[in-house]
């Protein structure tokens, strides 16, 4: 392992340090890598080296969902011109084995910085639509990474997540905090915001970090809106993008001057930049179709001139989704956040499936539980007769998939997400979470039709004031290896991931 090791090299990390130091409000440039040639990243790569304002350029991961060039590859250009990269890593198409083999050789070549993230639902590319990969989630990453650390001692990952607090629904926002605290727990040394124009929205993750003590450095979302993008994102054609009706409304305004609205949309970032760093923000997340670099630079000298006057810019950005749920309540004062939390008031739903499902694990699979004793002897005797295990597995698959459309995977995580299957449930099979995709309730895949299991998960928890474990446990990833076998079996004799903790 030693010579493993040595491979792997420990060099200085500008973004890591701008970022962490608190004396400097960081900037990263986000550059959507394209299919074919990417030259015009380069070079804007080659004017940050020498201007010092930009600390790393961001490159997407099959963006959209749609095949790209490698970020990784693109990454090492950036890196011998002496720019920082920060490299996406969605879950979408990687197994574990690719994530470990991708993380190991990103260390290798001192590329360090890691957007760890779901990943939008793929597309088709050439040869069709592919098959979703999701192996792993942002969560289960991060602990990859973490045992990774211990095994290498020179692996260097400065892994970061995306989070999105501009959710409608109370159970939706709760779950997206929820989920942060997993992966603040498995080791997210950074965060940054998705898509949203609402400054109490910006002002609720600051104040949500403060109020937990928790002292890792967050980065806001500073995304230069052009009329097209609004139009899209305020129609859910780009998942976990936020825009109302309204800031689309103004926008179009604004593409009706002589310069199509350039100068306006770039004076809103610049507001949005000011009032991220005084908020409290580490730094910001420069993103949008169009941009350059005099227009980066202009959005950060802009910035750091209205930065003064910064409270009196919180009023401009009151563009939220009508009934949106706020994790705190409002100061009227500075139209901002109180310190209050707001009560949580959405009804719990406990469906006949959920009610009975709770009575069933109760008899059935709590250690104490009336049958539990039998069961779990009987188990241990059936398992070791080919025929008889057959059979029960049969009946298992059977009862299972008429209640809860199981896909016999043999570890069972039905009691994480209140009863329900997230691999048949979930189109990314999020075992820690909801993904940032969903959309007024709806799955990101799905929406209008199939409701986010998660959401649904709350409701059902909601009902017995037991929402608060969804930011429990992490969920390991599937065991692949008891993919067709019976994962009743499996609990009993301490296979599956939920019966190992009865060991």
């Amino acid at each position: 392992m030693s010579g493993n090791q040595d491979l792997i090299t420990r060099k200085t990390n500008h973004f890591k340090e701008t970022l962490t130091d608190g004396s400097n409000f960081c900037v990263s440039w986000e550059m959507v890598v394209t299919p074919g040639e990417n030259r015009k990243i380069l070079d804007s790569a080659t004017r940050i080296a020498t201007s010092g304002r930009i600390q790393a350029i961001s490159l997407t991961d099959n963006a959209g969902g749609r095949p790209a060039s490698s970020p990784a590859l693109l990454a090492k250009e950036i890196k011998k011109l002496g720019v920082e990269p920060l490299v996406h890593l969605a879950c979408r198409d990687r197994n574990r084995n690719d994530v470990e083999s991708l993380l190991l050789g990103l260390s290798e070549a001192d590329i360090r910085n890691i957007l760890i993230i779901s990943g939008d639902y793929p597309l088709s590319g050439i040869s069709g639509l592919p098959k979703p990969v999701f192996d792993l989630d942002p969560v289960t990453t991060l602990e990859l990474i973490s045992r990774l650390k211990s095994l290498y001692e020179a692996f260097d990952i400065f892994a970061g997540v995306a989070f999105s607090p501009f959710k409608k629904l109370e159970g939706e926002l709760m779950g997206q905090y929820y989920k942060l605290e997993k992966k603040l727990r498995a080791g997210a040394l950074f965060a940054i915001t998705q898509v949203g124009y609402d400054a109490r929205k910006m002002h609720e993750v600051v104040q949500w970090f403060k109020r937990r003590g928790i002292d890792i450095p967050v980065m806001a979302n500073v995304y230069v809106l052009t009329y097209p993008v609004a139009m899209a994102m305020s129609e859910n054609q780009l998942p976990g993008c936020v825009v109302s009706k309204e800031l689309v409304e103004q926008l179009a305004k604004e593409r009706q001057l002589p310069d199509k609205g350039k100068a306006a949309r770039l004076l809103r970032a610049a507001k949005m930049y000011t009032m991220a760093k005084g908020m409290g923000y580490s730094g910001v997340h420069i993103e949008g179709p169009l941009l350059d670099y005099d227009s980066v630079s202009f959005i950060i000298e802009k910035g750091e001139e209205l930065y003064p006057r910064w409270e009196e810019i919180v009023e401009e950005f009151s563009y939220p989704r009508e009934g949106f749920y706020y994790y705190f309540l409002k100061d009227d004062k500075t139209g901002l956040n109180a310190s209050e939390e707001t009560p949580r008031l959405a009804k719990g739903k406990a469906p006949f499936i959920y009610r009975f499902s709770r009575w069933s694990y109760s008899l059935f699979f709590r250690p104490h539980g009336l049958f539990f004793s039998v069961l779990k002897t009987f188990a241990g005797w059936a398992s070791k007769r080919a025929w008889l295990g057959a059979m029960v597995g049969f009946f298992e698959h059977r009862f299972k998939g008429a209640i809860y459309g199981c896909e016999q995977c043999g570890d069972c995580a039905l009691p994480d997400v209140a009863y329900i299957c997230p691999l048949s449930g979930c189109p990314k099979n999020e075992r820690n979470g909801p993904c940032g995709g969903s959309f007024d309730g709806w799955c990101e895949v799905y929406p209008g039709q199939r409701r986010c299991i998660w959401v649904e998960a709350y409701n059902r928890l909601k009902s017995y004031h037991e929402e608060g474990v969804l930011g429990g446990c992490v969920v390991p990833p599937q065991d692949w290896s008891l993919k067709g076998t019976s994962s009743w079996f499996n609990y009993y004799l301490g296979k599956d991931h939920t019966g190992k903790k009865l060991k």
